[in-house]
């Protein structure tokens, strides 16, 4: 990324947090840069306006955060439904018709979408203000005469892993009993508490648990047979947005969901563990988890973008893409 900012003529930089000048940042200013054109940059900042969706000052000038990458694409297929439905319909292998295509999608504030209303709440019980369990890309469409599905999709580019157990990182106390082979018994079943009477899996205060012995995606036997959690490491965001997915096609009697993640196949080493923690996650799915459960290369989606663009605008939108993104 700093050497591509070098191609474009930058030659002044942004800081991070702790005050160091780094050449893949750019100044507020200069956050245009960040974005393929002024359509995706102005609706960038239109989204966060009135809306939960992360740190306005990463995405503005970090070229190597994920955010901005996810942005470049999505609200640009929001912008151009015609092409979502040609890349979504080749990605379902069936022909379907993209309704909404929401950026960081927030369970309960998402209820415009036309044939696409909410019932109850959706959410898995996590949200309190900037906090809970969201995803970066919801995908709304019909098919099969106006039958209803939903994909929830996390974004990642460079990161080095999922999103961890926060009880489990930060209470060390308690690792013992997450680590043990009776972790479902004394954390989920009995749901002990600490000596603050604090549950000792933060999990319990939502309806992760719930949820997850509930759903028909999550094999609830082979996770309470588990010699130890599963969730303490990588699967645990994987977890939370696959409950998550399906809690929301539940809660809006959708015909069907899925959960995928869009990852570049340069970064399978580091977030995926050369594949170990997808097969750890299809191991502890359904079948049915795991015909819903799907890891998309971006890589691919250049390829079917190449495939079915057109139009002279896409098209230069798709140069600029892989200009800033492909290695």
């Amino acid at each position: 990324m700093s050497a591509y900012l070098e191609t474009k003529g930058v030659v002044s930089f942004g800081q991070s947090v702790n005050g160091n000048t780094f050449k893949h940042l750019l100044t507020e200013e200069q956050s245009e840069y960040n974005f393929i054109t002024k359509e995706i940059h102005t609706a960038t900042l239109n989204r966060f306006k009135d809306h939960k969706a992360g740190d306005l000052k990463r995405i503005l000038t970090n070229t190597a955060a994920s955010q901005p990458y996810c942005f470049n694409l999505i609200i640009y297929l929001q912008q151009h439904l015609e092409l979502a439905n040609k890349l979504f319909s080749v990605l379902l292998n069936k022909q379907v018709k993209v309704i909404h295509l929401e950026p960081e999608f927030t369970p309960n504030t998402c209820n415009d979408i036309e044939g696409f209303k909410m019932g109850m709440d959706e959410s898995i019980g996590d949200q309190a203000g900037n906090k809970g369990t969201d995803a970066d890309i919801a995908v709304f469409y019909t098919y099969e005469n106006n039958k209803k599905g939903l994909i929830l999709i996390e974004f990642k580019f460079i990161e080095a892993e999922f999103s961890t157990c926060s009880s489990y990182r930060e209470k060390g106390q308690i690792r013992n009993v997450c680590d043990s082979s009776t972790y479902f018994e004394d954390l989920v079943v009995q749901k002990k508490r600490d000596s603050f009477k604090n549950y000792i899996c933060g999990y319990n205060k939502y309806l992760n648990w719930q949820l997850t012995k509930e759903s028909m995606v999550l094999d609830i036997k082979t996770i309470n047979s588990s010699s130890h959690c599963p969730f303490r490491f990588g699967l645990n965001q994987l977890w939370r947005n696959m409950i998550l997915a399906e809690r929301v096609a539940s809660t809006r009697n959708y015909d069907e969901f899925g959960f995928w993640v869009f990852s570049p196949s340069e970064n399978d080493k580091y977030l995926w563990k050369n594949g170990e923690t997808e097969s750890q996650f299809r191991a502890i799915l359904t079948k049915q988890g795991n015909d819903f459960f799907r890891k998309v290369h971006l890589e691919s989606i250049f390829e079917i973008l190449h495939e079915i663009v057109s139009e002279e605008k896409d098209r230069y939108w798709l140069n600029k893409m892989e200009e800033r993104y492909r290695i």
